[in-house]
């Protein structure tokens, strides 16, 4: 689901116990509206990941090569990531894989189900303590498991991408993309 930026996100659930997603009130049956969930956006916690105190205030260089997607180094319970920069993404998404490797493998969670360019699937949504992205500590945040198609990884190794950082964390940051000189950056507000 794309949705502006500034939008207010809802979440409701269908008479099937189906978590849904959506950035329009109106699109919610009306049965299911009274009991739609406002969202808030996770905001970045002022403790700085140790020894990162000067890069909290520093504009974070991203990734982005040829014909592959934007990425960011992020850190989940110590293990590194490395997530996709996706704007229309509404929340962060983390592969099973990738949270194995961070000790988290097992949290409860429920089923939910994504909608996106590549169709729609189940998923799982997990609370996670935090995550560390461009000197800014970012929890509790909620975020979808799931395993990415390889659609999504076009121009990069295959076991090179461990999800993607959507909205819900970037609306912490200003992104600025220079495409004439191929860089782009990550400046927490």
């Amino acid at each position: 689901m794309a949705a502006p930026a500034a939008a207010q996100l809802y979440r409701w659930t269908d008479a099937e116990g189906t978590v849904h997603y959506t950035a329009d009130l109106a699109s919610i049956p009306p049965n299911f509206r009274d009991d739609a969930t406002p969202l808030s956006t996770p905001q970045p916690r002022d403790e700085p990941t140790p020894g990162a105190s000067e890069a909290a205030n520093q504009p974070v260089p991203l990734r982005p090569a040829p014909g592959a997607p934007i990425t960011v180094e992020a850190r989940l319970n110590g293990a590194a990531l490395t997530l996709i920069v996706d704007t229309g993404a509404d929340r962060t998404v983390i592969s099973p894989d990738a949270l194995a490797r961070a000790g988290l493998a097992g949290q409860p969670g429920r089923p939910v189900e994504v909608i996106g360019v590549t169709g729609s699937a189940t998923a799982t949504l997990v609370t996670l303590p935090l995550l560390d992205i461009a000197g800014a500590r970012i929890g509790p945040l909620a975020v979808i498991v799931y395993a990415l198609p390889s659609t999504l990884r076009r121009g990069l190794a295959p076991d090179a991408i461990d999800g993607l950082l959507g909205r819900d964390v970037l609306d912490a940051f200003t992104l600025s993309v220079d495409t004439a000189s191929g860089r782009a950056t990550l400046t927490l507000r």
